[in-house]
């Protein structure tokens, strides 16, 4: 019996293998543990960049991706592309406005976004997508407003 070639090279595919998205969340999850525990705020700048390179050149060029995902047991699963650019997305804007309200002097909003982001986080690690699920509804929506204007 023979198991699927895994994709090992780190090439802009349609989907992407699970251990490589868990080194993206677990980069995001320990930038976030060192923000809180050191209380410097300018970490938060490091995942931030590392998700709009991504974002902008793909999968290739996140460091955490580069950095974790080889610590990570190899998955045959995969997500695909289009999942992971709204998930990227969402981090980004989290992130934003995280940083943006810690330097506005807005701390109970820098929190409750930095929470938001560390729930979606360890939600995706521990199995669950929130992201994922956030997009279906979204999709779902369009779907029944189309449905409605025919």
């Amino acid at each position: 019996m023979s198991q699927p070639a895994v994709n090992l090279s780190y090439e802009c595919v349609e989907e992407v293998p699970l251990h490589r998205v868990r080194g993206n969340q677990l980069g995001i999850l320990l930038s976030v543990i060192a923000t809180v525990l050191t209380q410097q705020w300018w970490i938060l700048v490091l995942p931030l960049a590392v998700q709009l390179i991504s974002r902008a050149y793909g999968v290739k060029y996140n460091l955490f991706v580069r950095l974790f995902s080889p610590l990570l047991p190899v998955s045959q699963r995969t997500e695909a592309r289009e999942l992971l650019r709204f998930n990227n997305l969402l981090a980004i804007l989290f992130l934003v406005v995280t940083l943006a309200a810690h330097y506005f002097g807005l701390t109970l909003l820098s929190y409750i976004s930095l929470g938001m982001l560390t729930a979606a986080v360890v939600a995706a690690l521990s199995g669950f997508c929130l992201g994922c699920f956030m997009y279906f509804q979204y999709k779902q929506f369009r779907f029944r407003q189309a449905a409605k204007t025919k």
